[in-house]
């Protein structure tokens, strides 16, 4: 078995480039005609060619610019091989020529572009890999780009949601303990030894508040670390696979965050799917690749639960209702997709509504949380105001008797 470089050209009569595996010009021949396309020329090439590299791994940009520019360069006729080349020479950080140089070498060498790609799993997943693999074995490696393009900026898109939905709570809940560490560390001290002059009974809430204070003054680096302890404890204790499948069937189950998550993992398991199996990705294949990006590791088990019955027989829709963790209305549209032929369409069908749904969850968040956060910081700082004016008030009656 011989790697053959081969330009062809399509009914239309546009050029094509390609690599495939052949046992001789003759069977290299059957296969390119069994794509549809007339075999021009073709070359054998020589063995991959190893590359020592240390390559970071590409940002999620990085890619989707990868992508559109490998698509436009093919889609103009270039091949393969000069395209990455191009790619390689225009890249603006050096990282990132290794990176798309040592695909390129890998193609000359007779590597497949999901077998060069593969090298980099970091980079380009399961799934990137997979569509492009598909669309190389199907000879519509350009319209596997085109849906890649779509994936990957939907799920920058998707991302910079979840970010907006996170960085105004936070700000909020950094601003509240700002305005507490202020009140404990620097103003609560300013009194303490009035209280103390005063000779008067200090009620529960300013012993309460004195009693912190002191703590914190005395034991500030103990207050620094306890933070840091519980991130690194948090991580370490997702990091097991016990550990995360609690943390994430708890996640699931919070008020109006959980159903966020939810329906952000259901979108991603519906437009996966779909398009691996636009791109010609088999049905098993397809659900282990959406089960690895919804992000939460009770409903990936779910969705390989439900592979698994697919692979004995069973339908989508029946081994996705059998899990218990997706709605009715992603079961009942599987199932008509299944009828009808068309699982793909009614897939994008579900992915448009939560796509939808996203943004009315996040906005609802805004509308719930801003209130319940400006009340709780009305709470704490009023409570600490008023430990503060509770003994003032005593000091006057003592003062004025």
């Amino acid at each position: 078995m011989q790697t053959y470089s081969y330009t062809a050209s399509d009914s239309l009569g546009k050029v094509l480039h390609g690599v495939i595996p052949a046992e001789n010009d003759l069977d290299l021949a059957n296969k390119v005609s069994g794509l549809g396309h007339y075999l021009i020329r073709a070359k054998v090439v020589a063995n991959p060619v190893k590359v020592n590299y240390r390559l970071r791994r590409l940002k999620p940009r990085d890619v989707l610019t990868f992508t559109i520019h490998l698509y436009a360069l093919l889609d103009s006729g270039a091949h393969l091989s000069s395209a990455l080349g191009d790619l390689a020479r225009d890249a603006a950080v050096d990282d990132v020529r290794k990176l798309i140089e040592d695909i390129r070498l890998r193609v000359e060498g007779g590597m497949s572009l999901r077998e060069s790609l593969s090298y980099h799993p970091k980079s380009f997943p399961k799934i990137y890999t997979s569509i492009v693999g598909a669309g190389e074995s199907t000879g519509k490696l350009l319209s596997a780009l085109k849906d890649l393009i779509g994936l990957l900026e939907w799920q920058l898109e998707l991302k910079s949601k979840m970010t907006e939905a996170m960085v105004y709570p936070l700000t909020l809940i950094c601003a509240m303990m700002g305005v507490v560490i202020l009140l404990v560390v620097k103003v609560i001290p300013i009194f303490e030894p009035l209280f103390a002059q005063g000779g008067i009974s200090l009620p529960l809430p300013t012993r309460i508040v004195l009693g912190v204070s002191s703590f914190v003054r005395s034991f500030w680096y103990l207050c620094l670390a306890t933070p840091v302890l519980l991130v690194v404890g948090y991580k370490f204790y997702y990091s097991t696979p016990g550990g995360r499948y609690v943390i994430d069937n708890f996640k699931l189950k919070l008020p109006v965050f959980g159903e966020l998550l939810r329906k952000v993992a259901l979108s991603r398991f519906c437009r996966t799917f779909a398009i691996s199996l636009k791109s010609g990705v088999t049905v098993l294949s397809s659900l282990d690749i959406a089960s690895e990006v919804v992000g939460n590791i009770r409903l990936e088990r779910s969705v390989a639960k439900a592979r698994d019955s697919v692979n004995v027989g069973e339908k989508i829709s029946t081994s996705l209702q059998a899990t218990g963790d997706f709605p009715p209305l992603v079961v009942r549209m599987i199932g008509v997709g299944e009828q009808s032929g068309s699982l793909p369409e009614a897939l994008d069908k579900v992915n448009l509504f939560y796509d939808r749904e996203v943004p009315a969850t996040i906005k609802m968040m805004f509308t719930f949380f801003e209130p319940a956060m400006i009340v709780v910081i009305g709470v704490v700082v009023g409570g600490i105001a008023i430990s503060v004016l509770l003994p003032m008030f005593q000091l006057a009656q003592v003062i004025g008797d």
